[in-house]
C-alpha cells in the first residue's frame, strides 16, 4: 500500500494529460476515491471541501449557460476549467489519503518527485528556467530532504540558501517567501527553548509581523542593487507607477476587482469576455497608472476566457462566489494548520514556505498547473483529523472541557 500511495503522489504531481483537461492523475483520483474520500471525509475541513468544490463546479456550468445571452462562450475552455478544478479537488484527497499512510516527509518527497517528473515532461522555459520550472520542484525535494533529516539548521540553511537564488534569478517574490520562512524557522526554535507552545491567534500574528519585514527587507535589498541592477531598475519603475511594488507589479488586480464588482456572481467556467469586459478590466489597471492598450490585456487576459493572474480572482469569476469560497475554506485550514503546528514547534520549513506561497498564490498568481500544484501540496500536510466524538463522549469531564 505505501508503494501504490507513493506512486499516486507522483502520478498526481507530474501532471500528465491524457485527453483535454483529463490527466492520469484525475484518472487514477477516480479510482482512489473509495479510499481518499473517506480520509478526506475524517479531516477538519474535508466535507466542506468536497461539498463546496462540487457546487462551484456545477456554479460555473450554470454561469456559462446564463450568460450565453451576451457573451460568447466556449465548451472546450469550460471543460479544461472544469477538469483543472476537479484535479484540485481529488489531488488534496489523494495527497491526504497517501499522508496517512507514508507520513508527511515522505509523502512530501514523492510529491516533490513528480513534480520534478513534470518538468522533464513538459520542457522548460529557456528565459528564466529556475522561476518558471525548476525552483517549486527544487524546493520541494530540498525541503523535503531537510524535513527528513529533522535537523533544524539544515532547514534554515536550504531556505536561505534557495532564497539567494531565487532573488538572483529574478524570482523576486520566491526570494521573500523562503527568507520569511526560514526567519519563522528560526522563531519557532527560539519560541521552544523559551516555551513548550504558544496560541494559534498568537502565532498568525508572529506570522503576518515577520511577513512583513521579511518582504520590507527583500525590497530594500533588491532597490540597493544587491542582486542586480535590472532587478533594481525594475523594482524601482514598478514602485513610482502604482505607489508600491505589488500593485506595479500586478497590474492585473485592477482588472480582477472591477470585473468582480461589476460581475459579483461570477461569469463562468466557459464564458469569454466581450467588450463590455475589456472596457471595465482597462478602466481598473489604467487606476493603478497602467497602460491597458499594450495588447497584453485582449490577447494574454481575455483572450481565451478570463485570466486575472490571481488564483482567488479566476475562480471567482470563472466559477462563482462557491469558486471563492472553496479557496478562501483552503486558505483557512492552510494558515489555522500551520499556525497550530507553529505553535507546538513542530511545523517543517516546507510546510511554513508552502503556507506562504499560497497566500501569496491566491492574490497574486493564476489558476493553474504550478499554483495548483502548491496549494495540493500546503492543504494536504496540515489537514489535522476531526475529534473522535465517541472518543470525547467517554473521556473524563475536564477532558471533554479542554478540548472544547
Amino acid at each position: 500500500m505505501k508503494i501504490v500511495a507513493a506512486l499516486a503522489c507522483i502520478i498526481v504531481a507530474a501532471r500528465v494529460t491524457l485527453v483535454q483537461g483529463v490527466t492520469a492523475g484525475i484518472v487514477l483520483s477516480l479510482l482512489l476515491l473509495p479510499v481518499w474520500i473517506v480520509a478526506m471525509w475524517r479531516m477538519r475541513g474535508g466535507r466542506a471541501t468536497v461539498v463546496l468544490g462540487g457546487l462551484a463546479i456545477i456554479s460555473g456550468l450554470l454561469l456559462t449557460d446564463f450568460f450565453a445571452a451576451d457573451h460568447p462562450t466556449n465548451d472546450s475552455m469550460m471543460q479544461q476549467n472544469t477538469f483543472s478544478l476537479v484535479g484540485l479537488l481529488c489531488g488534496i484527497g489523494v495527497v491526504v489519503w497517501a499522508r496517512t499512510i507514508l507520513g508527511s516527509a515522505p509523502t512530501a518527497l514523492a510529491y516533490g518527485i513528480g513534480l520534478s517528473a513534470a518538468v522533464v515532461l513538459h520542457g522548460v522555459d529557456t528565459d528564466n528556467v529556475w522561476k518558471f520550472d525548476l525552483s517549486v520542484p527544487a524546493t520541494v525535494v530540498i525541503l523535503a530532504l531537510c524535513m527528513m533529516s529533522r535537523k533544524l539548521w539544515l532547514e534554515v540553511v536550504a531556505l536561505l540558501l534557495l532564497g539567494v537564488v531565487s532573488a538572483l534569478n529574478d524570482s523576486r517574490s520566491a526570494g521573500s517567501m523562503l527568507l520569511v520562512a526560514a526567519a519563522l524557522v528560526l522563531w519557532q526554535a527560539v519560541g521552544a527553548r523559551l516555551s513548550k507552545s504558544s496560541s494559534t491567534v498568537r502565532t498568525l500574528a508572529v506570522f503576518g509581523f515577520v511577513a512583513v519585514i521579511g518582504y520590507s527587507a527583500l525590497q530594500a535589498f533588491i532597490l540597493e542593487g544587491w542582486f542586480g541592477r535590472a532587478a533594481a531598475v525594475r523594482s524601482e519603475a514598478q514602485i513610482a507607477q502604482s505607489g508600491s511594488l505589488i500593485l506595479g507589479g500586478r497590474p492585473e488586480l485592477g482588472a480582477s476587482s472591477e470585473l468582480i464588482a461589476a460581475n459579483p456572481f461570477g461569469l463562468g467556467s466557459g464564458t469569454l469576455a466581450n467588450g463590455v469586459d475589456l472596457i471595465i478590466a482597462k478602466t481598473g489597471m489604467a487606476r493603478l497608472n497602467y497602460d491597458p492598450n499594450n495588447g497584453y490585456v485582449e490577447r494574454y487576459m481575455f483572450g481565451n476566457g478570463y485570466e486575472v493572474h490571481s488564483m482567488l480572482g479566476d475562480l471567482w469569476i470563472r466559477f462563482g462566489v462557491f469558486g471563492a469560497a472553496l479557496l478562501v475554506l483552503l486558505l483557512v485550514v492552510v494558515a489555522f494548520g500551520t499556525a497550530g503546528q507553529v505553535a507546538q514547534r513542530r511545523a517543517s520549513g516546507l510546510t511554513i514556505f508552502l503556507t506562504i506561497q499560497v497566500f501569496w498564490d491566491s492574490l497574486f498568481a493564476p489558476f493553474f498547473s504550478t499554483s495548483i500544484a502548491t496549494l495540493i501540496l500546503g492543504v494536504a500536510l496540515v489537514m489535522i483529523p476531526r475529534p473522535d466524538r465517541s472518543a470525547l463522549a467517554s473521556a473524563p469531564t475536564d477532558f471533554v472541557s479542554f478540548q472544547r
